[in-house]
C-alpha cells in the first residue's frame, strides 16, 4: 500500500472509530492510526487494563516499579509525562468537547487572579452575556465555593456544569459586589473564522483542530477567494492543537499532495505521509502568525508549510510539542491519555522541545498588525510615494504608510523599523525607492509625515498644558472643528489624545487636553502639512 492510500485510509478509519460504540476509542491530540494495535487481554479490573495498555502502547519502556503501583492515577503520574493523563468519564468528555470548541457553562474566557476568576471576555449571546456579567468582573465564589487560590481547572469546575443547571456567582465589580444566578448551557464556537481585513488581505483564524475544522476551513477559504484577495494571513496563535487528521487535511491547501509529516513509532521506525489532496491550494503570498502557545497539531501544519517555504512566519517560537497521544477507555468508564508516538516535520526536522521559529520575531501583542503592514502592495511600477520598503527574514515587504499612521498599526510600524537593518529600509518617491535618511530612524514621524514642515521640539511641557495654534489668516472655529486635520499623537503607540478646540481670537485657537498627558512621553501635534513634537516633563 502506498503512502497516499495509507493516509486516506487512516483518516477514514479514525473518523469511523470515533463513532464506534463497539470500541469506543477516541483519537486525540495527534495519534496516527497506521501503526496502532489494541491488544489488551481479558482482565477483571480497570487497574489491570491500564497496566496492559501502558506496557504495550506507551512510547518508552516502563519499569515494573511503576506498573505495580496501586492505582491508575499513580501509574500515570509515575510516567513523569506532562501529556499523559488519567481522565474520569466527565474529564474525558470535557477534553473532547474542548477540541471542538464546545463546552457546557456560562460562556466566559477567564484568567486566574488572587481573589478568584477574572473575566477576560464574555462570549456574545452566552448565558453570562445575557445575565449581565462584564469583562473585568472578578468571580469570587460559585455556588458558595470560594475560588480564591485555586487553579484554573479547579475554579472553572465549579462554574461549568450540566446544561440547564443554575450556578450562583458572587462577582466583584469596582468597589462593590453583585450576585448573579446563571443557567448553564452548551456553548459552541466555530474553530475557524475569517474575514477580509481590507480590499486585498484575507484573514483566517484557526483556534483548534477539531472534528469539522477542515470542512470549516475549506468553506471559509472558498468564501474569501470570491473576494479576490492578494494575500492571506493565517492565525495559529494560542491554538493548542487537536486531531492530526484535521491538520493534515488542511495542510493540502498550502503544500498540495506532498509529504506533510514524519511519524516515528515506539520502535524508532520513521515514515512520511502525504497531506490530503486539495483543489484549493493557495497560490498567493501567505503569512502565518504563531506564538509560544501554538502547539501540537498547529505545529504539524506550521512545520509542513515552513518546510516547503509556502508562508512567512511572524510571532514567537512555537511550544515544541512533537509527541502524539491517544486516549484508551477503561471498563469502569474512566480513561488514560498516553503518549504513543513522536512526530517530525516532513523533512524530519525536530519539533519536540524545539518548536518552529518565526521568520520575523514579534514578542509584543501586535503580530497581526505587523502582518497587515507586511501585506501592503504598491500599484505603480515607478511611483512609490506613500510606501516604505523593508527587508525582513530574507523577504522584501512594501508598507502602506496610510495604514502605518493609524493608531492600530503605528506601534507595529515602529517595531518593524526598530528591528530591521537600516540598510534595508527605503522610502518611496515618485521615481522609485530611495535609501531612508539616518535621522528618520530616531524620529518615526519622518517616515509617516516626511513632507510635513517640522517645528522645533518643545521640552518639559506640563501634562495639562493648553497649546495655542496661530494661523496666518483669520479662521472660523466651527470650520476648524469640523474640517481641519488636527491630531495629538503619542509617539510610541500612535494613540490619539483627545483635545477640546477653542477659539482664542480670529487667527488663534487653543488645544486643551481632555485628560492629562503621560509624564515623560513625547507627543506630536499634527496640523495639515505641519507637525510639532513636544515632550511632557517627568
Amino acid at each position: 500500500m502506498n503512502k497516499k492510500n495509507n493516509l486516506k485510509q487512516y483518516i477514514s478509519y479514525v473518523k469511523k472509530c470515533r463513532a464506534s460504540s463497539i470500541f469506543n476509542i477516541v483519537f486525540l491530540m495527534l495519534f496516527f492510526i497506521s501503526s496502532f494495535s489494541f491488544n489488551v487481554q481479558a482482565s477483571t479490573t480497570a487497574l489491570d487494563e491500564a497496566r496492559s495498555i501502558i506496557k504495550e502502547n506507551y512510547i518508552n519502556p516502563i519499569p515494573d516499579s511503576i506498573l505495580n503501583r496501586s492505582t491508575v492515577e499513580e501509574i500515570v503520574k509515575g510516567l513523569n509525562d506532562p501529556y499523559s493523563q488519567y481522565f474520569s468519564k466527565q474529564e474525558e468528555e470535557d477534553f473532547v468537547n474542548s477540541i471542538d470548541n464546545r463546552m457546557y457553562g456560562i460562556g466566559i474566557h477567564v484568567q486566574m487572579v488572587a481573589e478568584g476568576v477574572k473575566v477576560q471576555s464574555v462570549i456574545e449571546n452566552s448565558p453570562a452575556y445575557d445575565a449581565g456579567i462584564k469583562d473585568g468582573d472578578i468571580i469570587v465564589s460559585a455556588n458558595g465555593n470560594s475560588l480564591a487560590g485555586l487553579t484554573a481547572d479547579q475554579a472553572t469546575s465549579y462554574i461549568k456544569g450540566e446544561e440547564g443547571t443554575m450556578v450562583n456567582l458572587v462577582v466583584n465589580r469596582g468597589d462593590g459586589s453583585q450576585v448573579f444566578d446563571v443557567m448553564r448551557k452548551e456553548i459552541s464556537l466555530p474553530t475557524v473564522t475569517g474575514k477580509m481585513l481590507n480590499d486585498q488581505t484575507a484573514y483566517i483564524n484557526i483556534s483548534s483542530f477539531g472534528t469539522d475544522t477542515s470542512q470549516l476551513f475549506t468553506k471559509k477559504l472558498q468564501e474569501l477567494k470570491m473576494r479576490n484577495p492578494e494575500n492571506y494571513i493565517v492565525d495559529l496563535r494560542d491554538n493548542g492543537g487537536g486531531y492530526m487528521y484535521s491538520a493534515l487535511e488542511i495542510a493540502g491547501n498550502f503544500i498540495g499532495e506532498e509529504p506533510a509529516i514524519t511519524i516515528e513509532n515506539r520502535d524508532g521506525v520513521r515514515q512520511r505521509y502525504l497531506a490530503e489532496a486539495s483543489e484549493n491550494v493557495i497560490d498567493k503570498p501567505i503569512i502565518f502568525l504563531v506564538n509560544e502557545y501554538t502547539a501540537s497539531a498547529s505545529e504539524i501544519l506550521s512545520a509542513a508549510v515552513k518546510d516547503y517555504k509556502k508562508a512567512f512566519f511572524i510571532g514567537t517560537t512555537t511550544y515544541g510539542k512533537g509527541v502524539a497521544q491517544q486516549i484508551f477507555p477503561l471498563t469502569d468508564g474512566s480513561s488514560i491519555k498516553l503518549t504513543v508516538q513522536k512526530f517530525y516535520s516532513p523533512m524530519q526536522n525536530e519539533i519536540n522541545k524545539v518548536g518552529i521559529s518565526p521568520d520575523f520575531e514579534v514578542k509584543a501583542d501586535y503580530s497581526l498588525a505587523v502582518a497587515e503592514l507586511f501585506s501592503g502592495k504598491y500599484v505603480s511600477n515607478v511611483d512609490k510615494r506613500g510606501y516604505v520598503k523593508v527587508s525582513a527574514g530574507g523577504k522584501e515587504f512594501n508598507i502602506d504608510l496610510k495604514l502605518a499612521k493609524d493608531e492600530n498599526h503605528w506601534a507595529a510600524f515602529k517595531y518593524i523599523i526598530d528591528n530591521v537593518s537600516k540598510e534595508d529600509v527605503y522610502i518611496g518617491t515618485e521615481n522609485g525607492w530611495a535609501k531612508a535618511p539616518e535621522d528618520y530612524f530616531n524620529n518615526i514621524y519622518k517616515f509617516l509625515y516626511g513632507n510635513y514642515k517640522t517645528f522645533e521640539t518643545l521640552k518639559n511641557v506640563d501634562e495639562n498644558k493648553v497649546f495655542t495654534v496661530t494661523f496666518n489668516k483669520s479662521v472660523n472655529i466651527d470650520t476648524i472643528r469640523q474640517y481641519t486635520d488636527i491630531e495629538v499623537i503619542d509617539s510610541e503607540t500612535g494613540k490619539r489624545a483627545a483635545f477640546d478646540i477653542n477659539k482664542v481670537d480670529d487667527s488663534k485657537i487653543s488645544l486643551a487636553p481632555k485628560e492629562s498627558l503621560e509624564k515623560g512621553k513625547t507627543y506630536y501635534i499634527k496640523i495639515k502639512n505641519v507637525i510639532k513634537p513636544f515632550t511632557v516633563r517627568n
